[in-house]
């Protein structure tokens, strides 16, 4: 179901909110990018729909000071705007205390100009990690980690070629997996610099998998992927390479 307001007497879900598909005479995923003013509606949607009862006291819901009175939704917490064509271009939630599942039809995947998302350390109650987040194909940062997702890593993640950053860690062992076509994921992320699964059950991919990403690595962490046989050292060869961590493996080492 999807995620409500924190206001005992307001429950704003995205298909009662004006422009945005579900109700009214909104399209469903609609074409092209989100701009002028219909854009703005959308992405104001958006913001208000996404907001959660408070479920972690030790996280800062960054959501407390966003006002639904007309206000300029870019001057919230956790909202960046670009300075000079007004679309959204970064949203951190991380750490705001949202707590259910993300409806593929939510707004979220209409924001096609972001360019940072950041839901870490969020509660998504063991929901699935859409395959509507590859539409958001501007992405450069992508967080994931630490928000309760589980299943498979969708192959669509594979179209966010702009990527630089991805971080789909998780606080259990193998709570995600990769698919068979974890490679081929890898081949088209090509811009890749900072790739982190810690955790996530990587048994269908073999080590020599990881040769298939880009030579522009700076940052791999695969901690506890139950990753298996000979690693490639040909990686220490990366020649931006600063951080591998492969702890609680079971590797060896090989020249290749």
């Amino acid at each position: 179901m999807p995620l409500r307001v924190d206001r005992k007497d307001l429950h704003v879900a995205i298909g009662d909110l004006g422009g945005v598909g579900g109700g009214g005479g909104g399209g469903g995923s609609g074409s092209g990018g989100v701009t002028g003013e219909e854009g703005e509606g959308r992405e104001d949607s958006f913001i208000i729909d996404r907001r959660a009862s408070a479920d972690d006291p030790a996280a800062y819901p960054k959501s407390e000071g966003w006002k639904l009175d007309g206000s300029d939704c870019c001057l919230w917490d956790g909202i960046e705007r670009d300075d000079i064509t007004g679309n959204v271009i970064g949203l951190d939630l991380s750490s705001s205390c949202l707590y259910g599942s993300i409806n593929s039809s939510s707004s979220l995947f209409q924001l096609l100009h972001l360019r940072t998302l950041n839901l870490a350390y969020n509660h998504f109650n063991h929901s699935h990690i859409l395959s509507a987040f590859g539409h958001l194909q501007n992405l450069v940062h992508l967080n994931l980690s630490y928000s309760w997702f589980s299943g498979p890593i969708p192959s669509s993640i594979s179209n966010l070629s702009k990527l630089s950053s991805l971080d789909l860690s998780t606080y259990y062992r193998f709570q995600l997996k990769t698919n068979s076509d974890f490679k081929t994921l890898l081949t088209k992320l090509g811009n890749l610099q900072v790739l982190h699964l810690d955790r996530v059950d990587m048994s269908s991919s073999v080590p020599n998998d990881i040769l298939a990403i880009s030579s522009s690595l700076a940052s791999l962490s695969l901690e506890g992927c139950n990753l298996q046989g000979e690693f490639p050292t040909r990686i220490y060869q990366f020649p931006k390479l600063e951080v591998l961590r492969l702890p609680f493996n079971r590797i060896s080492q090989v020249t290749c």
